[in-house]
This record gives structure tokens, sequence and C-alpha cells, in this order.
């Protein structure tokens, strides 16, 4: 059996004991967590979707331009987003 090892990547540096203060949306900080990941043998990292964040698939184009190796889970929530533009977006990662 094998083990995979998955990591989260967030638009902006921020959690429970850091609070939220800047841009939305830091691309250095996406790069430098997405680099973090590969370089400590990560197979993947979730990109979540939030309401009141920028779309996980634009994170994860982005984290994936800096990286070789590394996949990605990108979340999704039906509902939120119409299929045919989830398609599209989806299509674009490929």
């Amino acid at each position: 059996m094998s083990i995979e090892f998955i990591g989260y990547i967030g638009g902006h540096h921020a959690s429970e004991i850091h609070p939220r203060s800047g841009p939305t949306l830091q691309p250095d900080y996406v790069e430098t967590v997405a680099r973090a990941h590969e370089d400590a043998g990560f197979d993947r990292a979730l990109v979540a979707f939030h309401s009141n964040s920028p779309d996980s698939t634009l994170i994860a184009s982005h984290a994936a331009s800096v990286t070789k190796k590394l996949q990605f889970l990108i979340a999704h929530r039906p509902g939120f987003t119409q299929p045919t533009l989830a398609a599209r977006q989806f299509t674009t990662l490929d």
C-alpha cells in the first residue's frame, strides 16, 4: 500500500493564529508554498473553494506554473459555479 502526502495551498498567508492581512491574493505566497510542498516531497496540494476568495483554478494554475511534479486537488462546489463554466475552467488546467 502506498501513501500520498497532500498539503494545502491558499491564496494568502492566514490561519487561526495568523490574522489575514494584505491583499486577498498574494502570488508570491502561492509560489513560496507551492515550491515548499514540492521540495518537501508532497504528492499533491489541495486548493480549496471559498466564496470570499479568488478562484481556486487560478490559484492552482499559478502554483502549477512554478512547480514541475506537484499535482493539485481543486475543490469544487456544485451549485455555486455553473457546470459549463466549471468544465471550461478545469479544461484550461490540462
